[in-house]
């Protein structure tokens, strides 16, 4: 984990991100129980979410409008103007936000002048605030990854104020206080190396709580997917225009009226459609079945725009250079393997992103239908830039390339790929020497998670876990209380 320098000062003045509702209060109430702060920015969905804490001054400012780069009532003669300097050294920021800002296309493609405008509005902002309100706290929900929160915290690390998010372990119930998604899961290391030290004897039990039990049983016994995903492949598959969008059509009709007959009329909307409905089937047209008996990496595809590759993939967002990579380093006669999400839609994709890729001889395109598990079984690695597929493999004793930042990404059996010595070196320890990740050391990783971590129940089924999920939510505030005390201490 980073280290930040806790400077002297006069009063904590924080910005709050996406602590949302009540349960997301409880977190902030207890982070920030007895302690005084000055500034209060909170960023929320809703004015009534504003934390309850002991500010001098609380400013609520809404989610939606920053997603839509609106500064409302915004006197913008006011704000320190950008100069070349600043621009300069936020540049790997700006191209993250352009990327970034892909996800809120939904009604148009969104042109160029007006996405860096939306930057260059984000960036002056936050610039003039975090300096006017000295601003020395960032605290995230999650990982940036929002456009105008990835600024603010690109931003706070410029200029060495201090920054923490939650991150959320997704395939379990765990959930840990970080400073830095690139290096997310570093965490986990010191406690690592400890059990190492402990169960050097393989012959020793590793006890496990009963949710990452679970999770162990289940990933090394059955195929069920680490985390569900809604799918779409028999929807995507229909071969006819109409019979592929009337079903959805009719369900919204039934319940969001206004919804169908805007959409119905939005020559916006049914270009959207069209251009998905030939993208499927330019994919449908070029697929091959699965040859298992070949030496192959599975590649599956990232759905697009998701935190998930951007921010966390950096320059990988754009997989086509993941296969490229592959491509160059792989030994004659292995292919690639690559099945679409079945999530994905027309945004971050065309006929020309699908053509790049079919001009890498060794890429092959499977089936939508395909069985993922078994495409995992018989492959002899997997590639992803941080998707559960990558810790659905290794827990099947399959070796992962991985290509962007997650918490698994110092897991046994995983391969960092961020230049092409780390995947040439990568692939002669799977194709050459033949590694592969052991199920006891997958098992001590576990049980580092568990042990580095807080258990947190996201959507709670019964009235146990309800008492839980509250016991959970104080024991994270408790943790950042602890974490924060030394910027406290400084007053």
């Amino acid at each position: 984990m980073g280290t930040y320098f806790f400077y002297r000062i006069e009063m904590v003045n924080i910005i709050l991100k996406a602590f949302d509702g009540p349960l997301h209060k409880k977190i902030v109430t207890e982070a920030f129980l007895n302690r005084k702060i000055g500034k209060c920015i909170s960023i929320t969905n809703g004015e009534e979410y504003t934390p309850d804490i002991d500010a001098q001054d609380i400013q609520w400012m809404s989610a939606k409008d920053l997603r839509a780069g609106r500064y409302p009532e915004i006197d913008w003669t006011k704000y320190k103007p950008l100069d070349e300097k600043l621009i300069e050294k936020m540049r790997h920021c700006e191209i993250g936000f352009l990327s970034m800002i892909e996800r809120y296309a939904l009604h148009g493609e969104i042109p160029y002048r007006e996405r860096r405008q939306q930057y260059l509005d984000h960036l002056r902002y936050w610039n003039h605030t975090l300096e006017n309100e000295d601003i020395n706290l960032l605290l995230l929900f999650h990982a940036p990854h929002q456009c105008y929160d990835y600024v603010i915290y690109m931003l706070c690390k410029l200029k060495g104020i201090p920054t923490y998010f939650l991150e959320h372990y997704l395939v379990v119930d765990g959930i840990s206080l970080l400073q830095d998604f690139e290096i997310s899961g570093e965490q986990l290391l010191p406690a690592l190396k400890k059990l190492q030290q402990e169960y050097s004897d393989p012959s020793l039990p590793i006890p496990l709580s009963q949710s990452y039990e679970d999770f162990y049983k289940v990933q090394t016994t059955k195929d069920i997917a680490a985390q569900s995903t809604p799918l779409r492949e028999k929807h995507l598959t229909k071969k006819h225009f109409l019979t592929k969008w009337y079903r959805k059509g009719l369900s919204t009709l039934r319940h969001k009226p206004k919804q169908f007959f805007s959409s119905l009329c939005s020559a916006n909307v049914w270009s959207r459609k069209l251009k998905e409905h030939r993208m499927t089937q330019f994919y449908d047209d070029h697929v091959e079945k699965p040859d298992f008996s070949s030496p192959y990496i599975y590649a599956p595809l990232h759905m697009q725009p998701e935190e998930s590759v951007s921010p966390r993939g950096g320059a990988f967002q754009n997989q086509e250079l993941i296969m490229q990579m592959l491509a160059a380093h792989i030994p004659p006669g292995v292919n690639i393997y690559i099945k679409e999400h079945p999530a994905q839609g027309e945004l971050c994709r065309s006929e020309e992103f699908y053509r790049t890729l079919l001009q890498i001889p060794s890429v092959k395109f499977m089936p939508r239908n395909t069985d993922t598990f078994q495409l995992m079984r018989n492959a002899k690695a997997v590639a992803t830039v941080t998707g559960t597929v990558g810790i659905e493999a290794i827990f099947r004793e399959k070796p992962v390339l991985m290509f962007g930042h997650r918490f698994y990404q110092y897991a046994p059996g995983i391969y960092r790929i961020h230049t092409n010595d780390d995947c040439r070196n990568a692939v002669q320890s799977i194709f050459q020497d033949e590694e592969t990740p052991s199920l006891h050391d997958l098992r001590l990783f576990l049980k580092a998670m568990q042990d580095a971590s807080t258990p947190y129940i996201m959507k709670p089924a019964t009235d146990k876990q309800r008492d839980l999920q509250n016991t959970y939510l104080i024991d994270t505030g408790k943790i950042i209380h602890k974490t924060l005390t030394p910027l406290f201490t400084e007053l």
